[in-house]
């Protein structure tokens, strides 16, 4: 009985100590808190905006999908699914009808309605940079609180793609903040709250409890830009991060052999190219008549450059050769198009007859910490083009400038930049970078090298104006041979789309590379 009774004594108070340590509130008092999960993932760089409106730009688009929804939503192999609309039906070739869904609140408990709809879509097409999102929309309004109209232009074939891309903004909040308030404070639906945005440093995110699809697995959510391609790789080996992006090329058998990570590596949509100053007389870069408007120089351009050797040596194998702008998963894409095979003796022969027998000189303006290892691919060009007379200058610098720079191309002639076809249709690209500037709204809002062939304008419209994707498919292939005769762009290869990844992780790639963290998890 003594024994039993000093149990007793031992027990309860061990009972109230543990009480005492874990407070006197109800949960701790019953089973101890469950830890929040963290995840940090690492880019080679900082958002442009979190303003989703701001810029069309990969790092960018990855951060804001997690923070905004759009009408409809693209799952990471380019389908589509309802969202923010959850159906829609069709009143004739150019007028829907979209149902908003119910009960959606935005991240400051602001109710989301039709007039945030209706606001987002102005909003976009007000953007310097993003108009083209929307260019094929001719009316948006308002039927009642959860239903919209939307009329298009014409018959408009990849419609719900382009749906997906226009993410929806708080009316309410942006008129009250403002435009800038609004990008360093963004309010949306999706499934993260950004908590703080130091730039160039974090972006740190927390879950949205009360997410329309239901609370994301993962809690906390940091976003590093480590440019550096060497912390970048060191971040994920010691642990400081559990996933990066576009893994350094030299780096991919480091992290293979790792027993706590895995390497996944795998072709991706995004185009590294040269754009070309074709159409002006005059260049900003280049002493007296433009040289790139003479076909020969072109296609001389083309046989100096090596791109076998730039994938093999500064891409370490990484990377895959283009002949075109778009791989075949794209709407678009040409088969058995191919570009001048590498011959420098050619090129100086074509250079001579063009009337450049001692080459010329030009500007090459490129980033040096926006796609993996393109400082090093700019000076590969300029080393292989200097072999056959062109002297070029390099203008390296930072995404944070580059993009504003060559934009809309008043002072480049020639630059290296990346494109992703991210909707798998070519369209997106072509009206941005390669439809005559200043001939329609919403259109050649980037195009940086002043390119204009009312061929392709038609084609490109006639591509915008059909509902059936077969036709819009034959256009847009037309429009993928009018770019290859008249080169505007040299294409280079395409990337390969590479993440390291901690084993805990159950992480899927997307096709459109963007990190979607509501999909990953931590292995149970």
């Amino acid at each position: 009985m003594k024994k039993r009774n000093a149990f007793l004594t031992m027990l309860s108070l061990f009972m109230a100590s543990t009480f005492l340590l874990t407070g006197c509130g109800g949960k701790a008092a019953t089973s101890p808190a469950k830890k929040e999960s963290k995840i940090v993932i690492a880019q080679g760089s900082d958002p442009l905006f979190l303003n989703p409106h701001g810029n069309d730009e990969g790092p960018t688009n990855c951060v804001n999908s997690n923070i905004y929804d759009a009408l409809v939503f693209r799952k990471g192999d380019l389908s589509i699914e309802p969202a923010l609309a959850e159906s829609w039906e069709q009143k004739d070739e150019k007028t829907w009808i979209f149902h908003l869904r119910k009960g959606v609140k935005f991240h400051n408990g602001d109710p989301f309605t039709a007039d945030d709809v209706v606001f987002s879509f102005q909003h976009c097409a007000d953007s310097k940079v993003c108009a083209g999102m929307v260019q094929f929309v001719d009316t948006i309004k308002k039927i009642d609180d959860n239903t919209i109209e939307l009329k298009t232009k014409t018959p408009f074939a990849p419609l719900f793609k382009f749906l997906s891309k226009v993410m929806i903004i708080d009316k309410k909040y942006v008129e009250a903040v403002g435009e800038e308030e609004m990008n360093l404070k963004p309010i949306g639906t999706g499934p993260y709250k950004v908590v703080e945005w130091v730039k160039e440093d974090h972006i740190t995110m927390k879950a949205n409890e009360s997410y329309w699809k239901g609370t994301p697995d993962i809690q906390n959510v940091i976003f590093r830009p480590i440019s550096n391609e060497a912390t970048r790789t060191a971040a994920l080996l010691s642990g400081d991060v559990q996933l990066i992006t576009n893994v350094p090329v030299h780096d991919a058998d480091q992290i293979k052999q790792n027993s706590r990570l895995d390497f996944i590596g795998k072709p991706g949509l995004r185009l590294i190219y040269l754009t070309v100053d074709v159409n002006r007389d005059k260049t900003p870069t280049i002493e007296g008549k433009n040289p790139f408007t003479d076909p020969k120089v072109k296609e001389a351009v083309q046989m100096a450059i090596d791109k076998d050797a730039i994938v093999k040596n500064i891409m370490n194998g990484h990377a895959y050769v283009a002949q075109q702008g778009n791989v075949k998963e794209t709407v678009g894409y040409v088969d058995g198009l191919t570009t001048p095979k590498y011959n420098p003796e050619k090129a100086k022969q074509l250079l001579a007859e063009a009337g450049y027998p001692n080459g010329f000189a030009v500007t090459l303006d490129a980033p040096n910490n926006r796609y993996p290892n393109d400082y090093k691919v700019a000076e590969a060009v300029a080393s292989q083009l200097a072999k056959v007379g062109i002297q070029v200058k390099l203008n390296l610098m930072p995404k944070s400038l580059f993009f504003n720079y060559i934009r809309p191309g008043d002072k480049t002639s020639f630059n290296l930049t990346g494109w992703a076809s991210s909707l798998g249709d070519c369209g997106d690209w072509y009206n941005t970078m390669f439809y005559t500037r200043d001939k329609k709204k919403g259109h050649g809002g980037s195009n940086r090298g002043h390119y204009t062939n009312p061929a392709f304008d038609a084609a490109l419209d006639n591509a915008d104006s059909t509902s059936d994707m077969a036709t819009r498919t034959k256009y847009l292939q037309e429009c993928t041979k009018i770019l290859a005769k008249d080169t505007p762009f040299i294409p280079l290869y395409f990337q390969e789309d590479a993440y390291g990844v901690s084993k805990d992780l159950d992480f899927k790639p997307r096709l459109d590379a963007y990190i979607y963290v509501y999909d990953i998890h931590f292995k149970k």
